[in-house]
């Protein structure tokens, strides 16, 4: 059993008391705190543990071996630099990307301690996405191509007719956002990306507001193209077989919303994404928080050495190896992401060698953003 400390139980606290809930005999609480006094004392009464009323009270502790940050509330990640002090594993479960200076403190505290600090990857961790890197692993061969369409939801070949709107059909896409899909395509390519670049074109518009559809009508789709180490061929493995060396990519497209005026270039689109934790979002025509991000899954589509996988929700994939029938699985019995991450966090604090997030999966792809403004 780990004993924890937990910050925070507003409504990020919410979506993991369940998956707390269920994880009661490896982790057990000990203290809370949360900015609302009367709010951690609920709290607390609830998991039999001791309110407190700071978070360095909390921090420091003797029967607190780690800290889950729920929701630090006005802090954000200011709350990291004073954790750290404390040499205590944490588990942070907001969006780490939500200030003007934030990534700046993530490379200070990567720089000066040796804290783990485990964010909250969750897009790895969907059903759907586990039982990909199983297929990958027994079926479907590695992934060679990626594909994540973030200009519409993954449901939205449901609608049809008058009731598509193509004006509202696009995702806010904020800077967590595009870096958490990022992680998701490395975690499934199990390699950092080595290269990346833009390319923005203007969608074909049914209805074309202005004449000259080509600068005034339509979607603007930005695609973030990233290129990975190529891999090897697993079925060349007889001796007198060459090995071939295939090419594994991940095509990101970002709608920016329709009629959105002249083109924006690719060095603009990059400069607009690294900006956009200052705002929480692309353009202001989309008013979605990060919250809200969560329940709505891109179109994900994969092309293995052996067959096809698609993504259509966080619990439903279909998948098909070359000329086969199709097969489609829902998991909503699995396991919840909120579950899962903390068991793999509870089981790395005791001292498993088992792999966990940490600040370089949010750091490389900022930097491979900032690689396309070089290039």
């Amino acid at each position: 059993m780990i004993q924890v400390g937990l910050v925070g139980v507003g409504s990020e606290w919410e979506r993991y008391r369940p998956a707390l809930s269920l994880l009661r005999q490896p982790i057990h609480v000990e203290a809370v705190y949360d900015p609302v006094f009367a709010r951690a004392e609920n709290v607390a009464r609830e998991l039999e543990a001791d309110p407190l009323s700071g978070i360095m009270a909390l921090a420091s502790r003797g029967n607190v071996e780690a800290i889950l940050v729920m929701d630090p509330g006005w802090t954000r990640t200011s709350v990291l630099p004073l954790l750290a002090r404390y040499e205590k594993p944490v588990f942070f479960a907001p969006s780490i990307l939500n200030g003007a200076d934030s990534h700046k403190q993530l490379i200070s505290l990567q720089r000066d301690s040796d804290l783990l600090i485990v964010p909250a990857m969750w897009r790895r961790f969907l059903p759907a996405a586990i039982r990909v890197q199983e297929l990958i692993a027994t079926e479907l061969g590695q992934p060679l191509k990626i594909v994540v369409d973030l200009t519409l939801p993954a449901d939205s070949s449901t609608t049809t007719g008058d009731d598509m709107d193509p004006a509202g059909s696009s995702q806010s896409v904020t800077l967590e956002s595009l870096v958490g899909w990022l992680d998701f395509c490395r975690n499934l390519f199990r390699a950092f990306p080595v290269s990346a670049s833009v390319a923005v074109t203007r969608a074909v518009s049914a209805m074309p507001r202005h004449e000259d559809a080509r600068s005034n009508g339509g979607d603007q789709i930005c695609e973030l193209l990233v290129a990975y180490p190529p891999s090897t061929d697993t079925r060349s493995t007889a001796a007198s077989i060459p090995t071939r060396r295939k090419e594994r990519t991940a095509r990101l497209a970002i709608s920016r919303g329709h009629g959105a005026g002249p083109m924006i270039t690719p060095v603009e689109f990059i400069e607009e994404m690294l900006r956009a934790d200052e705002h929480h979002s692309v353009s202001s025509n989309c008013g979605a928080t990060a919250e809200s991000q969560r329940s709505d899954m891109p179109r994900i589509e994969l092309r293995c050495e052996r067959g096809l996988a698609e993504l259509t929700s966080e619990t439903q994939l279909n998948w098909r190896i070359d000329a086969t029938e199709p097969v489609c699985e829902t998991l909503a019995s699995d396991r919840s992401k909120e579950e899962i991450m903390l068991d793999i966090f509870c089981r790395r604090v005791v001292g498993g060698l088992i792999p966990v997030a940490d600040l370089n999966d949010i750091l490389k792809p900022i930097q491979l953003l900032r690689s396309c403004l070089e290039a």
